[in-house]
């Protein structure tokens, strides 16, 4: 709390999206206090602990089972990860909740992307009679390198939006993140 001058987890930063995870796995004692790195998103809880139990999971789940990470060390599920946050309000720098907001008043969404190096984001204007976001209105994009983030140091990573000098790696990462936020949709 109080990082980035914010005091809850309504945000896209990394510690506003980020969800500690902790699973006893009986049987299982290669996992038995081991931290890995794999990106998960809370969509993959209930299809991983189902896999881990032996129970069947219903096959139009959005998350995927991450029980192969507990299993072997070094395992990777998935190679993103991705976040959303309405904000409202008309200035898109003042933290606006939309808590007990309407869709139909939602001003702006942001949807982050987190690989295993960078976090980006991009708001984008929101209508709020297709309920969808405005992806031709990006109000503003932000790119962190998280190169050598161990977590230990919550001030020394997403402090500095390298989005101007890493054009080319925000490009490739707001391609990817408009192909998802268009598969989300079905557009």
């Amino acid at each position: 709390l109080g990082e980035h001058n914010m005091w809850c987890k309504m945000s896209n930063f990394e510690l506003g999206v980020r969800v500690p995870w902790m699973v006893h796995v009986p049987g299982v004692e290669r996992c038995s206090g081991v931290h890995t790195s794999a990106l998960a998103e809370l969509v993959d809880v209930y299809p991983t602990l189902a896999e881990l139990a032996g129970l069947p999971t219903p096959p139009d789940l959005d998350g995927q089972s991450q029980a192969p990470v507990f299993h072997a060390s070094g395992v990777t599920i998935k190679n993103r990860t991705i976040s959303q946050f309405a904000k409202c309000g008309s200035d898109l720098d003042k933290m606006g909740t939309c808590e007990h907001t309407p869709r139909t008043e939602i001003h702006y969404m942001g949807y982050s992307m987190r690989t295993d190096r960078y976090r980006y984001t991009e708001w984008m204007r929101w209508n709020g009679t297709t309920l969808r976001a405005d992806m031709t209105d990006i109000i503003a994009a932000e790119l962190y390198d998280h190169q050598g983030d161990t977590g230990e140091d919550f001030d020394a990573f997403e402090n500095e939006n390298i989005v101007a000098t890493e054009a080319d790696v925000a490009a490739a990462l707001s391609k990817e993140l408009h192909d998802f936020v268009k598969g989300q949709f079905h557009v």
